[in-house]
């Protein structure tokens, strides 16, 4: 072998390193596009899943939001009940309300304080306490939001009146009155006919009597009192009587009467009171203009008393007419208070009162002393015969 061939096979047995470097190039394009492929992969799916939380959060926030919309509404329907209605304890089923509404209330007695107010302290008045509950759930029900407010529920007027007539001022009954006694006005078994801080005067043909005498007719055969004789059952010129009577009644001063009169329903006259039998007629009726009953007509009853109130004028009842309730004949400045006259018969069956002299009642005049009347007025839980109010700050979600 000449020297020149030995060189060439050495030559050719030699590796090209351009050979070489190209192969590593391509093994590495092949490995980063490998890599870019496994991040894109991996950014593709971190942001689904970061998609997915996001439309995971935005939805508990839809149905937290839902949540709270139907405990709100559930609070709010609550409270149009109370306002609509008596309520001591139980549910409000959402199947009442629109399919939008998903909510369960419940009403608790948490206490019965005493309220402040101008009430004398053996007539406070007493407050229900209640705390309303409302649990709303989302569409799907899967979200539930918990609403809590405190309400106060206090009826319009303090106790019970002490006796079957009370006036500040002047008393002159004429005509065949007939009054019967509250049995207990005085004390256990003192009865209490007419109290007042002034004069008294019976004329007539009348009397008072106990309550068995009056409902039996007979009470003119069986009197306490009469034209002829004032006895225990009249207690005139009193000095513990009170000095104002529409706060010693309602809690509320007489300079401040605006506000009672805000809580009542104010009408023009009694001639649009209801009629018992075909309408629901307890109530707190504020009257402006006189009161003046057809003959015959009924207002209230046992189980459905009235508040009236009688402001600045002439309280008539016509023959037969009856009132179950408290009558309130109220003067704005001394002197406006109107007069009361009842004929043939016309029976306040509760109390009535007068924050003014009355000349009283040509004809017949009745007022029968009825406990369960004015208990169902003093106790009234109700919203006809009671006012709720929001505590302040007792609001709360959870």
């Amino acid at each position: 072998m000449t020297k020149a061939n030995s060189n060439m096979l050495k030559y050719n047995n030699i590796k090209s390193p351009i050979i070489n470097i190209n192969k590593t190039r391509g093994a590495i394009t092949v490995i980063m596009a490998l890599v870019m492929l496994g991040l894109a992969l991996a950014s593709a799916l971190y942001t689904a899943k970061s998609k997915m939380l996001d439309v995971r959060i935005a939805n508990a926030e839809i149905r937290k939001n839902e949540a709270i919309l139907s405990a709100e509404s559930g609070l709010k329907r609550a409270m149009i009940q109370l306002g609509a209605e008596d309520i001591d304890a139980g549910v409000i089923n959402s199947d009442i309300v629109t399919s939008n509404n998903n909510f369960e209330v419940t009403f608790d007695l948490i206490g019965t304080p005493e309220v402040e107010s101008n009430c004398p302290n053996e007539k406070a008045k007493t407050l229900r306490l209640i705390e309303v509950s409302s649990v709303g759930k989302s569409r799907d029900a899967t979200g539930t939001r918990t609403h809590a407010q405190k309400v106060g529920i206090s009826p319009f007027t303090c106790g019970t009146p002490d006796s079957a007539i009370t006036v500040a001022g002047t008393i002159g009954v004429g005509g065949a009155f007939t009054i019967g006694a509250n049995p207990n006005g005085g004390g256990l078994g003192v009865p209490l006919s007419v109290w007042s801080d002034n004069e008294v005067s019976l004329g007539g043909n009348g009397s008072t009597c106990g309550l068995e005498e009056f409902d039996g007719n007979y009470c003119s055969g069986s009197p306490y009192s009469d034209s002829t004789l004032e006895a225990n059952d009249i207690l005139e010129h009193d000095a513990g009587f009170p000095p104002d009577l529409l706060a010693y009644t309602f809690g509320v001063a007489s300079a401040n009467y605006q506000e009672l009169k805000d809580q009542a329903e104010v009408i023009s006259g009694c001639a649009s009171l209801p009629n018992v039998g075909t309408q629901v007629t307890t109530g707190f009726y504020w009257v402006e203009g006189g009161c003046t009953l057809n003959a015959n007509k009924i207002v209230g009853s046992v189980d459905e008393p009235v508040i009236i109130v009688v402001e600045d004028g002439l309280t008539k009842l016509n023959g037969g007419a009856f009132i179950f309730g408290l009558v309130f004949s109220f003067e704005t400045t001394p002197g406006s208070g109107g007069d009361v006259q009842m004929v043939g018969g016309a029976t306040v069956r509760g109390a009535f009162i007068s924050d003014h002299d009355i000349g009283g009642a040509a004809g017949t005049f009745n007022t029968r002393y009825n406990a369960q009347v004015l208990e169902n007025i003093s106790q009234a839980s109700g919203p006809k015969l009671s006012k709720v109010e929001i505590i302040p700050g007792s609001w709360k979600d959870f």
